[in-house]
């Protein structure tokens, strides 16, 4: 059975707390702005359907699609950058057993901007590795389907849509591998990746299933607990009733953001690294993805670019192994790693 590595995921965290931190109150602003656009465009709404209702529906309409764009905008140019630099920190706690010395926020930027030089290399490389990685995940998967048990199929198709949804941790720590090899050329590291995650990925789709679970049940529950206070309220004040809600589904989701998917994303790490300790990418595993995926192809042709444009530096040095009193030390499991028939 595939080891969780709550314990150390939670390490993790409280050794990365300046990140926790600044998930935590960005989050935050996050959700009073989104609570405002709609408190202001839910009243403008109302007002305009009083007049005429289908204008306030398309009002309506209109802000939740502007709500979402907003939300994607941050994601991609705050966050995203935000939670790369927190990546790189805790790799190199998980690698070397010890932290960057200094500001970790800003070892973390300055190791995002090193490697990847602008946002849209960064994206770039993640869509293709995403890509990827759903691809062998698919495949994975997909065994279910020729098993001769009545009903397997349904439960074949959920459990595929339910570890397509966990890759999004995969992506950041196939991407880690730039920060702990200290290696410049992105497009490599990340193929190299990819193939390793192939070779090993029991345990690490395994913890990354179980954690992305994991955090919509803390969703749920944090939803829960502010509920609770919110319908106490709703009931003394019925005019409020859809604002609260408005406002507790929002505070929720943002907390859900900041902690239980940094959480998730720690323990992932931890995971990856444990699992593909020592392997080297192997040739077979490299001729099998190239034939099921066409970005794993767009990944090689990118890498070989690097290296004839000179973008790419040499590797430096490899990173120093943790001391076993290390609460956080990467080694293969002793049953070996596991990799996929």
């Amino acid at each position: 059975m595939s080891k969780l590595y709550f314990g150390e995921a939670l390490a993790l965290l409280a050794k990365t707390m300046p990140f926790l931190w600044i998930r935590l109150g960005s989050y935050a602003l996050l959700g009073v702005a989104l609570g405002v656009y709609f408190a202001v465009l839910g009243g403008l709404a109302w007002l305009l359907g009083s007049l005429w209702a289908p204008l306030g529906w398309i009002v309506f309409i209109v802000a939740i699609g502007g709500g979402y764009g907003g939300m994607r905008w941050a994601s991609r140019y705050y966050f995203y950058l935000l939670k790369a630099a927190h990546t790189s920190v805790m790799t190199e706690f998980i690698v070397n057993g010890t932290g960057p010395q200094g500001s970790q926020v800003e070892y973390g930027r300055k190791q995002v901007t090193e490697r990847f030089r602008d946002t849209s290399i960064l994206f770039a490389v993640d869509q293709l590795v995403d890509g990827v990685v759903k691809s062998i995940v698919r495949n994975f998967t997909q065994i279910s389907e020729a098993l001769p048990i009545p009903g397997i199929d349904g439960l074949g198709k959920l459990l595929e849509r339910v570890a397509i949804a966990s890759t999004t941790f995969i992506d950041e720590s196939i991407l880690s591998r730039a920060y702990a090899k200290r290696e410049q050329n992105v497009w490599s590291v990340a193929r190299d990746g990819v193939v390793l995650y192939a070779q090993a990925w029991k345990p690490i789709l395994t913890n990354a299933v179980a954690l992305a679970l994991l955090t919509y049940v803390q969703f749920f529950l944090i939803l829960v607990i502010l509920a609770l206070p919110a319908l106490a309220l709703g009931a003394a004040l019925p005019g409020m009733r859809f604002a609260l809600a408005v406002g507790v589904l929002i505070t929720a989701w943002m907390i859900k953001l900041a902690v239980a998917d940094a959480f998730a994303l720690a323990a992932t790490l931890v995971a990856y690294h444990r699992a593909t300790a020592g392997l080297e990418p192997d040739a077979q595993w490299i001729a099998k993805i190239e034939g099921v995926s066409e970005k794993f192809r767009e990944l090689g042709h990118k890498a070989a670019e690097a290296v004839r444009e000179g973008t790419a530096s040499p590797a430096g040095p490899e990173p120093v192994a943790a001391p076993v009193s290390s609460p956080i030390l990467i080694t293969p499991e002793a049953e070996g790693n596991p990799s996929a028939s």
